[in-house]
């Protein structure tokens, strides 16, 4: 009986054995067509008949550093010679250049221009303001307004600053002609001296009184009829122009004048 007991203990140890003791690495041999797998595969679940490898994913290498490469500049094309500067004022052409610049302006200096001569022999000043006529007794200058009002871009004495254009000093000394409104001393019959200007103004109370710019105070050659006060003429002088500036502490008071002057009125 104990030979039959321990019998029966030896095959239950060794049933015991058989399920506690681990399994080996050992891997059952499938008869068949061997796979192989390629390293860095995935490798296929085990028992699937129908799992296939996965390609090897392609890895890239490491890009190199790329060296700093200096990249050359390019030079600056030199001035063509005899180029302007961007600070110059263009020079005056046509035999014009130094038309002007020789005068003598109280309290003011005279900045170069661009004056070009026209065919019918008037000039154009800056590429902006006509000028007809040679400035002499028989084809005095003819101007406009605007020609005169444009001395206010650059002379101001009030705020310091002093510089006449090319285009109006030419005007000093020459004979001029232009055509305006009139006004006349108010207290006199007949007066040998009248403002021309640029707007309506009756000398007194009606219109708008000139300013420095758009006004000329004239010397006449002969007296005119100032019977006709407060009427609104207009008329054409011509006579010697001067660019004289009357500056009392800072302010402009008068700027043009002109003596030797003819009226011819519309009335």
């Amino acid at each position: 009986m104990r030979a039959l007991w321990i019998l029966i203990l030896v095959l239950v140890g060794g049933a015991l054995a058989l399920v506690v003791v681990p399994r080996g690495d050992t891997e059952p041999v499938i008869v068949g067509t061997p796979i192989t797998i390629p390293r860095g595969a995935v490798e296929p679940a085990r028992g699937s008949a129908s799992a296939k490898p996965s390609p090897v994913a392609a890895t890239s290498a490491p890009a190199k550093p790329t060296p700093d490469v200096a990249v050359p500049v390019a030079a600056a094309a030199p001035m063509p010679s005899g180029a302007p500067s961007a600070s110059s004022a263009p020079a005056s052409r046509g035999g014009l250049s130094e038309l002007g610049m020789d005068r003598t302006i109280p309290t003011a200096t005279i900045a170069r221009g661009d004056l070009v001569r026209r065919p019918d022999g008037s000039i154009l000043a800056d590429g902006k303001w006509p000028i007809g006529g040679d400035g002499s007794p028989e084809r005095p200058y003819e101007i406009t307004w605007d020609l005169l009002l444009s001395a206010k871009e650059t002379y101001q004495p009030r705020l310091g600053e002093f510089v006449i254009p090319q285009r109006v000093a030419l005007l000093d000394g020459a004979h001029v002609r232009i055509s305006g409104y009139v006004a006349f001393p108010i207290v006199a019959s007949e007066a040998d001296e009248c403002l021309l200007m640029l707007n309506q103004w009756d000398g007194c109370c009606i219109g708008v009184p000139p300013s420095p710019y758009d006004g000329i105070e004239a010397k006449l050659v002969r007296s005119q009829d100032n019977s006709r006060k407060h009427l609104f003429l207009y008329g054409t002088l011509t006579g010697v122009f001067r660019v004289d500036p009357f500056v009392q502490g800072k302010w402009l008071v008068g700027l043009y004048t002109m003596t030797n002057a003819d009226l011819v009125t519309d009335l």
